[in-house]
């Protein structure tokens, strides 16, 4: 699935595909048998990347971060490995290379391939609809709505594209987990750790890079902007993940189904998307301080 994914994406974003996660579960895996030794993985890919591709090839970045991500996960595989918010915490790596793409040479291009890209997809999606046989009446609503949409998309695509990149190769790393977890199983070690939703809780530094993040848009430093953004989107969206455990475990302490919960959350988050999100948000906030899961049960459970 991995590479037929890899052939509908341009080259050479296309090969991050197959490269995060085979350079996720060599690093995991070797980290895990080798202790500190395994830093040598990222080291030696970094060295060939810069052989190879050069400095200014955005996508090959992503493979040493990634695999640098992947050898903190394997140094801390042993003792029953780490808890889910610790093991979002390790790709800190590819969160910094995210926050500093904006200030690459090469990022301006890569913005405008993008818009490019995108901007033939609506060509495509026009075509196709009058191909087959739109109303002219709706035809013209829809080109309308995707002028707007591309208006809009020109606007903000600088600011939330490294966001968009750090959550597809924050993805590719988990398929590489996976891969590890199967590999383990061929060589008899022991099993991957894995943790539950319900405990996810990510360390205090995230709040801290959410803080610099807002100082950063209050002080109005337009060549930081992407950047901010970029640390404010996903440390939001780590919370917000948090804030979903955090109802997660109410609902588990309550008795409700696991399935009975998917539903309900899948139910909210369609019908009332942006105040879900922020709902989730600001609970995942609020448990830093108040840390609801951990919170001692009174005698009276009405009070």
């Amino acid at each position: 699935m991995l590479s037929l994914l890899g052939t509908q994406t341009p080259v050479p974003w296309g090969r991050l595909w197959l490269l995060v996660p085979s350079a996720v579960a060599v690093s995991l895996l070797a980290a895990w048998r080798f202790g500190a030794w395994g830093v040598l993985v990222p080291l030696g890919l970094f060295a060939a990347t810069m052989a190879f591709e050069g400095p200014m090839s955005l996508w090959a970045w992503w493979v040493p971060a990634a695999s640098l991500a992947g050898t903190w996960m394997g140094l801390s595989e042993e003792g029953g490995g780490p808890a889910s918010g610790d093991r979002a915490w390790m790709l800190l790596p590819l969160l910094l290379l995210a926050a500093g793409l904006p200030w690459m040479l090469e990022y301006p291009d890569l913005v405008k391939r993008v818009e490019h890209e995108l901007g033939a997809s609506d060509v495509q999606l026009l075509a196709w609809c009058r191909e087959i046989g739109y109303p002219p009446e709706k035809l013209g609503a829809l080109t309308q709505a995707v002028e707007e949409q591309a208006r809009l998309r020109g606007r903000i695509l600088p600011e939330v594209l490294p966001t968009a990149l750090f959550v597809w190769v924050a993805m590719l790393v988990a398929a590489g987990r996976a891969i590890a977890s199967r590999i383990t199983g061929v060589l008899r070690w022991p099993a991957v750790s894995r943790a539950g939703l319900r405990s996810w809780r990510l360390p205090d530094g995230a709040l801290w890079l959410m803080l610099a993040s807002l100082s950063l848009l209050v002080l109005q430093w337009n060549d930081w902007t992407p950047t901010a953004w970029t640390l404010l989107l996903n440390t939001g969206l780590g919370y917000c993940v948090q804030g979903i455990a955090v109802v997660e475990s109410v609902m588990l302490a309550r008795g409700m189904p696991p399935s009975i919960i998917v539903l309900t959350m899948l139910f909210v988050f369609t019908v009332a998307m942006p105040v879900f999100v922020l709902t989730t948000v600001a609970i995942g906030l609020s448990d830093v301080w108040l840390d609801y899961r951990k919170l001692e049960p009174v005698a009276d459970r009405d009070s």
